[in-house]
């Protein structure tokens, strides 16, 4: 079978849907649908379930997608040591990354990397801690940039380094002076917390009942460019590391507090990658890259204070 339809298949597994398949591959619904059923007209079994919600896979479409995916892994392998031999890196480099990172972290990291290496391409997610996790361990993508929480046996957390969550407000807020401080104190203010975090949103809402301290959610949002301009007016305490508020914290709009007497002050943010499916060369020299300027960022911000 055709590393093309391969993809064709194993995109429509992984959304349960053809018209969903279609729009991320960028062509036509009728040219996915038809390549499905040649590949069960080859096999001869069906390998998904037509449901009125969309495709489910059959334990025989399970098995053909393990066998897809194992022979995309090795496809792309092929086409990274035949570009090697011309003495350059090709292929595709998979990511997914917290949300906070595309602000400017991942950007920058893709334009240094595109720079030396303009033959590779990028696909890139944003995605909650589980998510990534999740993808990782299936195959999806090739590395995940998250923090060091519980995650699946076949991946492997490396490159990590010092990466805590901080209490960001503005520079005129009454906490911006403090040295550290903890979750009780920041639920004295409006709270600006981000959905899809599990489990850190779960983390800081059990230590806040720990303390019998709610505090009063302002506002919820999954957009890091909606909380960001109500952090530097005062409005309300967020939680996110220095890297997602590098520019802002520079430029003195936005205080970073470290949080005391919280696990959340104790993270490190690393890369995550598979335990045993080996990576092409440009997964590996982005992956050594992403570790270099995780390290770097890390000793820059030991060297000075965050306040």
């Amino acid at each position: 079978m055709h590393a093309a339809v391969l993809r064709y298949f194993v995109a429509v597994a992984r959304v349960g849907s053809i018209r969903k398949a279609s729009e991320e591959l960028h062509v036509a619904s009728s040219a996915v649908s038809r390549q499905i059923q040649k590949i069960e007209d080859e096999l001869g079994t069906l390998l998904f379930e037509r449901l009125p919600n969309g495709l489910r896979l059959t334990q025989a479409g399970v098995v053909t997608l393990r066998h897809a995916k194992a022979t995309l892994h090795d496809f792309d392998l092929l086409r990274s040591e035949l570009g090697a031999l011309k003495g350059k890196k090709t292929g595709l480099v998979t990511i997914a990354a917290l949300d906070s990172l595309f602000v400017r972290f991942l950007p920058e990291q893709i334009i240094e990397f595109h720079r030396h290496h303009p033959a590779v391409n990028f696909r890139v997610h944003s995605g909650v801690q589980s998510r990534i996790a999740t993808m990782v361990a299936e195959g999806e993508i090739d590395i995940g940039i998250t923090f060091n929480l519980p995650h699946p046996e076949d991946t492997e957390f490396i490159a990590d380094v010092p990466m805590p969550l901080m209490a960001m407000v503005a520079a005129n807020h009454p906490l911006a002076g403090l040295a550290s401080v903890s979750l009780s104190e920041c639920a004295q203010y409006n709270l600006l917390l981000q959905m899809d975090t599990e489990p850190l949103r779960s983390l800081i809402e059990i230590e806040l009942s720990s303390l019998e301290r709610t505090g009063r959610a302002l506002v919820t949002s999954n957009n890091l460019m909606l909380l960001r301009p109500m952090i530097e007016a005062g409005v309300g305490v967020a939680f996110y590391t220095p890297l997602g508020m590098a520019d802002e914290i520079k430029a003195g709009t936005i205080v970073g507090v470290p949080l005391k007497g919280s696990r959340l002050g104790g993270l490190r943010l690393g890369l995550l990658v598979p335990r045993r499916r080996q990576l092409t060369q440009a997964a590996e020299a982005m992956a050594e890259q992403l570790g270099r300027t995780l390290s770097h960022l890390s000793q820059a911000w030991k060297g000075s204070a965050v306040r």
